[in-house]
């Protein structure tokens, strides 16, 4: 693939392809985890300056997000002055980050692939990029400062120009998502590697280091200090190991898909990775296996100074990947393209069809599941005005009908109406529900699609946990099954 007139006007066709699906999905309701970050953007439409003092419900206490939303107030920046606006209008708000990420794309492809054009369809056709292109996330902003911020701040530095501005893009990363602070070793890393001066990497820290007096300033403390903490929950042996096999699995299955003429190092990264992923059953050795084959790419022949550069990249990344608390395939976006870009470039019509196809299926699976429970939190709220337990799009919904979270352990007053759902990590309270005033659930239309979250196929593109009591460790990202997105009853106390 490289970019022959031919191949440009395939690859535009492609391109165009890949836009498609964004657009017809724009009006898909809140879903996930967009609920918390929009709970931050109402905070920063209330006061911009300490966006993270709002009073928020998301791990079942209402407690300031400064405590318990473990990113940076980004998006809540980039949303805040369009709160209000339906969600289809905020979705095309996160279009032109998408547009950036195509152009940082192109350069970093064209930077470590064979051409601008394929390294660009391959970092924008990764299932995971397309889901979280218009998703009310920091995802696709933190993507596009990495690829374009890392692509400008290499090319530029390679050619002997001003390199120091695409630093400062890159740097920008971390104010999405604090996984963008690994970004800032990298830069010094490449530099000092190609034997570049290492004085334009400082830019990089000038973000980081006014968010960090903003948080003094405004809170007292620096957030990721505090959120350093927060996420170091899950490190013991199980956590570890259920960890490290999700990272390979969400890696493999729907971030990374390893479409190569296999040799011996896939081999080898494909068993170790079904090995580490079989404890949680045959679907997830298959993802494992795709995991570590993705992987073994870095191991490939390139020239020395490029092929460090890149396995340190994506090192960084399981290291801070197996810091977290839990694992979500949208974590792997700042360090998949180093593992993109150093796969074998065998079949990149296939590989790009594949990652152009799943990632529409699922971002289709997704709109369906964010109507269904929105339509089913509008049939709840239809029975009055109350109290709710769970999060995501459902907490939402309700919120927006008027009705009040209910915290962990608490007891409702009588005659208090309380909407429970099964899926959406209902926080434990003392509802007893002796009267059934409505029951319903919001059905899977069809079982042929690849499910992104389902109980019965035990799949989360999200987390590496289903909701249940106790919580259920996953792997999967996805699967196909056919039972329902959610189902949920309101219950009078």
């Amino acid at each position: 693939m490289c970019d022959s007139p031919g191949m440009r006007w395939r690859g535009l066709l492609l391109l165009a392809g890949l836009v498609a699906p964004l657009l017809v999905t724009l009006p898909r309701p809140v879903n996930f985890d967009e609920a918390n970050f929009l709970m931050l953007a109402q905070g920063a439409s209330v006061d911009p300056w300490r966006p993270h003092d709002t009073q928020v419900n998301w791990q079942g206490t209402t407690e300031r997000a400064f405590d318990v939303l473990s990113n940076p107030p980004g998006i809540a920046w980039w949303l805040g002055p369009v709160i209000t606006a339906p969600a289809w209008l905020q979705r095309v708000l996160m279009l032109p980050w998408f547009v950036l990420a195509t152009w940082g794309a192109a350069t970093l492809g064209g930077r470590f692939g064979r051409s601008s054009l394929e390294g660009a369809l391959f970092l924008l056709t990764a299932p995971i990029v397309l889901l979280s292109a218009t998703a009310l996330l920091p995802d696709m902003p933190l993507y596009a400062c990495v690829l374009a911020g890392v692509g400008g701040f290499v090319s530029r530095l390679d050619a002997g120009r001003r390199a120091w501005p695409f630093a400062l893009l890159a740097g920008l990363a971390a104010c999405f998502r604090y996984s963008g602070l690994a970004l800032i070793p990298l830069l010094f890393l490449y530099a000092w590697l190609h034997r570049r001066p290492l004085w334009p990497a400082l830019a990089a820290l000038v973000p980081t280091a006014l968010l960090a007096g903003h948080d003094l300033v405004a809170y007292g403390s620096w957030h990721v200090l505090a959120m350093g903490k927060f996420q170091s929950v899950s490190n013991g042996p199980a956590d570890l190991a259920h960890k490290s096999a999700a990272m390979l699995t969400m890696l493999g299955g729907a971030a990374a898909l390893p479409v190569f003429s296999w040799r011996g190092p896939a081999w080898i990264g494909a068993g170790l990775g079904a090995l580490l992923a079989l404890p949680f059953g045959a679907v997830a050795a298959l993802f494992g296996a795709l995991g570590g084959a993705a992987l073994s790419g870095l191991t490939g022949d390139r020239a020395r100074a490029d092929r460090l550069f890149l396995a340190a990249w994506a090192l960084v990344g399981v290291v801070f990947l197996l810091a977290l608390r839990f694992t979500a395939t949208r974590y792997w976006l700042p360090f998949l393209p180093p593992v993109i870009l150093a796969m074998p470039p065998a079949w990149p019509r296939l590989r790009v069809s594949l990652g152009l196809g799943l990632g529409a299926l699922l971002l289709l699976d997704d709109a369906l599941h964010a109507r269904g429970v929105a339509d089913l939190a509008g049939r709840a709220a239809s029975t009055g005005v109350g109290r709710f337990v769970g999060h995501w799009g459902w907490q939402n919904a309700l919120e927006e009908a008027g009705w009040t979270a209910l915290d962990e352990g608490s007891d409702p007053p009588p005659g208090t109406l309380v909407a429970v759902p099964r899926q959406a990590w209902p926080q434990g309270a003392k509802v007893r529900c002796d009267l059934v005033v409505f029951s319903g659930q919001a059905d899977a239309p069809f079982s042929w699609l690849p499910r992104g979250y389902s109980e019965a196929a035990s799949a989360n593109l999200h987390a590496n946990w289903i909701a249940g009591r106790p919580p259920v460790r996953t792997v999967v990202p996805w699967w196909f099954a056919s039972d329902p997105y959610e189902s949920a009853r309101v219950c009078a106390e």
